[in-house]
């Protein structure tokens, strides 16, 4: 009794000390999971808050700016403001001189470390460029390139290259802008080559390559498309510089002119493909736009077959149509084309024979209207506009006196008719439009027929109005007198096909543009060097100059009769060097 009691009384203490540890386990592990939620809730802002608009910038670097004496196993930092997002950086990241390879970059937080892959150069300065593509984790851009540099010897390059790219209205993809240095022995080609320094434009277009030798350079820039950071030649745009650039020493500095890029086709144009729809029509359909060929000629079992008309597609000029004799069904034709370029100048290379089969089916479909001009609606049409249509096929020539649809309130306007192409009709007013009116015109119905007489279903109707001098404006402004004659264009922002050019002589210094449509305008000019009226964007193998060009940086806006003067000056140079003293020996 004694020995169980006492085993009792043990159990029930030892029961007792359970439930008490468990009581305090229980309340321990509850203070601590209090203490960790603690610790998480750091004050935060609420979601739903306002969107984050601040842009990232760099906060500081290591090694700091213009650093000298740097060891070459030294390991570059980059602090931003705030946590980047790392793919948009690691695409904006450029050294120069480059390596051998890309660097390893590795985040800590906000700040960024690059690992040469190979000991850096002694005596050498190194600019490390972030460009203006960096963002951070919520997408806004730095919108300006960050540019750093620093030396592994006693001191650092002093030069500068700066200039301005003319960004497009609406780009497809990021601008980069290359800088090859011509001593390195070799005709630069930025289709292959990788550059010296890479940097790319801010907002405003502006870029500085800092920290140069002296030397002579070439800059390019373009539009990565694609965005694989290589400039892919044929497909995307590259601009030329007017000059190349030379840094007479170190320290020397150079400003060049506005850098306009442009579409460079140098690929010839290819057969796609070739059909008969009916007994009297081939088309011909390349792989790109192209210029009328000069010469076409068809065989088929029984001799030639004649070419009535050749002529473009009226709403696809990559296609040519045929209007022929009556083919006979089922035989095979080939077609040979003489004369054929793109609209680059590109030749066709005739490969594999042209080749269809004859159609024996009769032409039953309505000719389609593709175009007028004048749009529909337009407005500030010209007193001397003409009036034009444009058809899906070969149209009858023949135009009857009675053409307008008239009524009590419209007249039949005099004037000049001509087929400029098989399916383009023209017509020419013999008065100019009387202006500060609004015009009507319709076609009378089964004037228009197609060759096999076939006639278009809906009439055209031409709405549109004419603008008066007081609907109109002017623009004048001054350039930097140059001894070259200079062209100055002002382009209606809203509506590109608005453009007005007018030619300043060689040694003058103001321009005049009267009679423009009302709104803001872009202001360019450029040095007419071949003196042929039009921008020449040059070529990069073999190298050909662009024409220098400025723009103005702000729009102007063009009221109705009222003289807008701009304030600013058209600037059109080569290359500008400023006046400096060389250093002193």
């Amino acid at each position: 009794m004694e020995r169980g009691g006492q085993l009792s009384i043990l159990n029930s203490q030892f029961s007792i000390a359970n439930c008490c540890w468990g009581f305090w386990f229980f309340r321990g592990a509850a203070f601590v999971a209090l203490l960790l939620f603690a610790a998480c809730a750091r004050p935060m802002r609420p979601p739903g808050g306002p969107p984050d608009r601040t842009l990232p910038r760099v906060l500081y670097t290591i090694p700091s700016a213009d650093s000298v004496d740097v060891g070459g196993d030294a390991r570059i930092r980059v602090v931003f403001t705030e946590r980047m997002d790392r793919r948009s950086v690691a695409r904006a990241v450029f050294i120069s001189p480059q390596f051998s390879k890309d660097p390893e970059l590795r985040w800590h937080g906000d700040e960024l470390e690059i690992r040469p892959p190979e000991p850096l150069r002694e005596n050498r300065t190194y600019l490390i460029t972030m460009g203006a593509e960096c963002a951070d984790e919520s997408a806004n851009q730095m919108g300006t390139s960050y540019s750093f540099a620093f030396a592994t010897g006693a001191f650092l390059n002093q030069g500068e290259i700066s200039g301005q790219v003319l960004l497009p209205e609406k780009s497809l993809g990021q601008v980069y802008v290359w800088a090859y240095d011509l001593q390195a022995g070799y005709t630069p080609d930025p289709g292959v080559d990788p550059p010296a320094y890479v940097t790319q434009p801010g907002t405003d277009g502006t870029f500085v390559f800092p920290r140069l030798g002296a030397g002579e350079y070439r800059v390019f820039a373009f539009e990565d498309r694609d965005r694989d950071q290589k400039f892919t030649a044929g497909a995307e745009k590259l601009a030329v510089p007017p000059a190349d650039l030379l840094l007479e020493y170190d320290g020397g500095q150079a400003r060049l002119g506005g850098l306009r890029m442009a579409s460079r086709d140098t690929v010839a144009p290819r057969f796609v493909s070739a059909r008969t729809p009916d007994r009297r029509h081939i088309q011909i359909r390349f792989d790109e736009p192209i210029v009328l060929p000069s010469g076409v000629s068809l065989q088929g079992p029984q001799g030639g077959l004649a070419a009535q008309a050749v002529y473009l597609d009226a709403s696809d000029s990559s296609r040519v149509w045929l209007l022929t004799d009556e083919q006979v069904e089922g035989a095979a034709y080939r077609v040979d084309v003489e004369g054929l370029v793109d609209r680059a100048g590109n030749r066709y290379v005739r490969g594999e024979p042209i080749q269809v089969r004859g159609d024996g089916s009769a032409d039953r479909r309505a000719p389609a209207l593709v175009w007028i001009s004048p749009d529909s609606g337009a407005a500030y049409v010209g007193s001397g506009a003409a009036l034009e249509m444009g058809f899906g096929e070969a149209m009858d020539p023949g135009i009857p006196p009675l053409f307008w649809a008239v009524s009590d309130s419209t007249v039949a306007p005099a004037g000049h008719w001509e087929w400029t192409a098989a399916n383009r009709l023209r017509f020419e007013p013999s008065i100019p439009w009387p202006g500060g009116k609004n015009y009507q015109l319709r076609v009378r119905s089964g004037v228009l027929k197609d060759v096999s007489g076939n006639v278009v279903d809906v009439p055209p109707v031409f709405r549109f109005s004419v603008a008066s001098g007081d609907d109109l404006g002017e623009l004048s402004g001054s350039i930097v007198p140059v001894e070259a004659e200079v062209v100055v264009r002002a382009v209606l922002q809203s509506a590109p096909g608005y453009a007005y050019q007018t030619r300043v002589a060689s040694g003058d210094s103001i321009y005049v543009l009267d009679g423009l449509v009302p709104g803001k305008y872009r202001v360019t000019g450029f040095l007419d060097v071949d003196g042929d009226g039009v921008w020449s964007p040059g070529a990069a193998l073999p190298f050909v100059p662009a024409e220098p060009i400025a723009v103005l940086t702000e729009s102007l806006e063009v009221r109705a009769r009222w003289g807008t003067v701009s304030e600013a000056r058209l600037h059109v140079y080569r290359v500008e060097l400023p006046a400096q003293t060389l250093p002193e020996e």
